[in-house]
Parts: C-alpha cells; structure tokens; sequence
C-alpha cells in the first residue's frame, strides 16, 4: 500500500482552447490536510473534480494509493466529498442522510447504525439524529454533510469550500473544528478555497494556483514569510508590493531603489538576488511608526511621510502613508493608536532591513 494517498503527474484540462490546468503534479502523503488555494478561474475546483472523477484529465495521470485512476468511476474511488452547497435531502433525518452512502452500497443496518454512531459523535452531533436539516443550523448541517462524508471511511476527503455559506463567527469557528477532526480521524484532506485565512489556519500544506498552474506551495508559513512571487505576496496576505528600479551591492551594503521615487532601502541578500529582482514584498505588520512608543532599531530604514487614509478595523488600524506623489505604503498599527494619528498628520516608520523581501517576478 502506498504512503501517497493522491498523486498528480503532469496533469492537463483544457475545454476547447482553454487550458484550466496546465501541467499539474502533486504529491499528498496519507493523513496530510492540503489546501489549494486561488482565485476564481485559478483551476482549483478542476483539479478537485479530476481527483473526485467529475472530470477526466486532457492529459496526465492521476493516482490514489498508487492505482491509476484512469477510466476508474467517481464511486469506485472510495473518496468522501463534501460540498459548499452540502446537498443534504431535505426529506431525510440526519442519521438518515449520514446513511445514505453505506445505504447504497448495500451494507448490513448493524454496520450502517454503528458507521451513523460513530460519524455523528466523530463531529459533536450525538443526540440529533432525528432532526431534520430544516431543524439545524448552518454549522450543524456542514458537520452532518462531513459525517455523511465520512461515514463510509473513505481514506481521502475532498472539500470544495464548504465553509463559503456559512456567516464570519461561524466560519472561524469550524475552522478549528474541521482540523480537530481531520487530525482525530488521521485522514487524508483536500480542501479547495479562494479565502486565504482557511488556507493559512487549517492546513498542513497549501498549495497556490494562479491560471491553471502551481505557483508555489508549502507550509502556510514559509508561503508567508519567503513568497515565490508577487502574486502570491499579494495573495496570501496584506502586503506591499513595489517595484525595484537600481540595486545596488558594494561591500556588505545591499540597496534597492523604489521604482520612480528617490527612496532608497537598505535590505538583505547576495548581489546575484539583488540583479535579479523586480520587487520588493513589505508586509504591513513590519511598517512600524517611530515615535516615543516605537524607536528604530540600528539597521532600521527610517523615511518619512504624510498620513493618507486610516481605516479603523477593530483591534488594528491600516494606514495609508504618502512616501512621495506616486507611492503609498501600506502599515499595520493598534488600534489604541487612533487617537493620535490623523489624516495628513507627518509621520515617521521605519523597515527593518530583513522584513523585506526580494522578489523576481
């Protein structure tokens, strides 16, 4: 038995002259949460409805547990999905619905009644087994759909966002709940979503797509920290994208010019990244404001500017600071800071020489 529960080499999808995945290969170890992650258009759902055999690859293979898929129908996969729609019949008790899969299969009521048990305590739905979906709330009738799902005790679990129709509180909340059990169960997850945040709390790995190919997957860390590209620093996150006009490397003193502007910024690495790079990524979180309460540190780029915008979001303020006629950076503050800054107020922030990040393309 393989330890790669779904592999992808090479795939390819085109719909007439258009290619939604292009050259697609991936690798998911067994009991691994992974995320793909893009815009609408990016080829996500397509690659998910390949693996759940909705739709045949153009070209390329696909495995799971190292079987060719090829000509393999969606329910001889033994792969559990989960829909944002949830598609649960309206006419069946939860227990019911959480049946039906094993129903059809035409297993005993003994294994199908034990199978329902152990699936509804799996996501903390004991003692509703009666009800109706009318009867529930959003957040029980996703966690019936995923016993439903895995019920049957698929060893992979495909979710194409099914978190989508549910409401802000809620959503954070199931967030927490669906790894809890993915870990709890040990099976493998395939997560499909455009919401970064989902992406970032709940997988293993996450894999970014942008017009049909890989952009760069990993840890939801390294994708933050160490972005690939600007689409992805721009993605993934709040960032400053800008771009580099001169760099320079003489000694250990390594510059960047801000494309059209006189500002220049101290930053880390080799001269051949320096030669190679047409951005920079800032985050705005390493935008600080100097002042009494946030003195620079030695290597610190320090500049000024004038307040722009202020956008009050609760626990934190994002500011708009005007660093020259074209170009605005993005900071990240506390909210406790509101009564003392202003639009159009002067201002000092400073960037440390390591929050920023060189990118090439």
């Amino acid at each position: 038995m393989s330890d790669i529960d779904i592999e992808l080499v090479s795939v390819c999808k085109t719909f007439g002259d258009f290619r939604a995945v292009n050259d697609v290969s991936l690798s998911v170890p067994k009991g691994e949460f992974v995320s793909l992650l893009g815009p609408s258009g990016c080829g996500k759902t397509t690659t998910l409805n390949m693996i759940a055999g909705f739709q045949e690859p153009t070209s390329g293979e696909i495995r799971i547990r190292g079987n060719c898929q090829t000509r393999t129908p969606p329910e001889k996969r033994n792969i559990g999905l989960v829909f944002q729609n949830y598609a649960l019949f309206p006419h069946m008790t939860v227990a019911e619905n959480v049946g039906f899969g094993l129903r059809m299969k035409g297993a005993p009521r003994a294994e199908i009644d034990q199978a329902v048990k152990a699936a509804l305590k799996s996501v903390h739905l004991e003692g509703l087994d009666a009800r109706y979906p009318k009867e529930l709330s959003g957040g029980q009738q996703q966690r019936t759909a995923l016993a439903r799902a895995i019920a049957p005790k698929p060893s992979v679990l495909l979710l194409d966002e099914p978190l989508s129709n549910l409401d802000l509180k809620l959503r954070e909340a199931m967030r927490v709940e669906l790894k809890e059990i993915q870990e709890k169960l040990g099976m493998t997850f395939v997560y499909v979503t455009h919401d970064q945040e989902e992406a970032m709390a709940m997988s293993d790995r996450v894999v970014v797509m942008a017009g049909g190919v890989i952009a760069q997957q990993g840890r939801p860390e390294a994708i933050y920290n160490s972005p690939a590209t600007s689409f992805v620093a721009d993605f993934i996150g709040k960032s400053n994208i800008l771009p580099v006009a001169v760099k320079q490397a003489a000694g250990d003193r390594r510059e960047i010019s801000i494309g059209g502007t006189p500002l220049t910024l101290r930053v880390e690495g080799d001269a051949s990244t320096l030669a190679t790079a047409k951005f920079c990524c800032i985050r705005p979180e390493d935008v600080r404001v100097v002042d009494n309460g946030a003195q620079p540190l030695p290597d610190d780029n320090v500049f000024d500017g004038t307040i722009a915008k202020i956008v009050n979001l609760g626990a934190h303020l994002d500011l708009w600071v005007s660093v020259d006629p074209g170009m605005t950076i993005k900071a990240l503050v506390r909210s406790n800071r509101s009564g003392t800054l202003k639009t159009g107020q002067p201002i000092t922030v400073s960037i440390g020489a390591k929050a920023i990040r060189l990118l090439d393309r």
